[in-house]
């Protein structure tokens, strides 16, 4: 594992970015302690799919980046529809957090919201959003590629699927966010098909990746101590994969080939693109995906 030699600590990346609004900016105590102290926290609104026919989803996060926060601010106790701004938006360590609903004609019935921390935002002019004609909700990061498999829904088109055990928070003690994902691209449907063999070896996949439309998937559990217990999955489609290494080894792309910038998810603080490989496998949600959807890929630089 390469770590920043300076007393900077290294976080892996996670981070989720896309175009929304800004909505219910405020301050929020925390309890505890001798002192009252509050963090600024906020919903983004974030714009996901087609201009004509776009839809909402909804991110609670905590405002952390320094500039962020200056520009957050002006906005705390200010909630008019009209008056909330369209803002560019990346959010870091995204997480789900599951719930039943308490009141209202679904009470009762699991819920989950997206959250994380709001790192920067820029105020984005409303005309150029005449200019847009797709919104995408783009996830990159690095993580470790688990059960792919070909998908036959009874109602719908076959789909290729599989579980991205995310890498987030500090290097030397990093967390996972589980993902199912469905492989929506061609050269992403052809890489994960070439790492089949190696995952179903136990052999350690770790991928850098880029995904669209992150959702989550709340349900009950129906068994063991937590039964009757809100959880949920992560769910988003998989669109490219910028790097691949086998049990340490880089294979994807060749050696003479520098990954993408933005593939090449950095370590904060560090400029580096280095990850842990001596990670444990991770293993998956236990919600699987039933229905849904949505060139060719170089060669491997070695068959494994």
């Amino acid at each position: 594992m390469n770590q920043a030699s300076s007393n900077t600590k290294s976080y892996f990346d996670l981070h989720t970015s896309g175009m929304g609004y800004l909505q219910r900016v405020r301050m929020v105590p925390v309890r505890g302690g001798r002192r009252a102290e509050s963090f600024l926290a906020c919903t983004v609104a974030a714009l996901v799919g087609p201009a004509k026919d776009s839809t909402l989803r909804y991110f609670d996060v905590k405002v952390s980046g320094a500039d962020a926060k200056t520009l957050v601010q002006r906005y705390v106790g200010v909630d008019d529809p009209k008056q909330r701004p369209l803002i560019r938006f990346r959010i870091g360590d995204l997480w789900g957090d599951p719930y039943i609903r308490p009141s209202g004609e679904r009470k009762g019935e699991p819920a989950g919201s997206l959250k994380g921390r709001l790192l920067k935002v820029e105020l984005i002019d409303p005309a150029e959003l005449a200019q847009i004609e797709q919104h995408e909700l783009i996830t990159r990061g690095i993580g470790y590629l688990n059960r792919p498999k070909d998908v036959s829904p009874k109602n719908g088109d076959p789909f290729l699927a599989c579980s991205i055990g995310a890498l987030a928070g500090p290097v030397d003690e990093p967390e996972y966010r589980y993902i199912d994902t469905i492989v929506a691209t061609t050269d992403a449907q052809h890489l994960v098909r070439r790492c089949v063999e190696a995952v179903e070896a136990q052999r350690k996949v770790l991928i850098a990746f880029r995904l669209n439309d992150m959702k989550t998937d709340p349900y009950l559990r129906t068994k063991g101590e937590r039964a009757g217990e809100a959880d949920l999955s992560l769910k988003s489609n998989l669109i490219h994969i910028g790097l691949i290494k086998v049990d340490g080894k880089q294979v994807y792309p060749a050696a003479a080939q520098a990954p993408a910038s933005e593939d090449a998810v950095p370590i904060e603080g560090t400029g580096q693109s280095s990850v842990s490989d001596d990670a444990p496998t991770a293993e998956s949600a236990p919600s699987e995906m039933e229905e849904q959807v949505q060139s060719d890929e170089p060669a491997m630089a070695t068959s494994f």
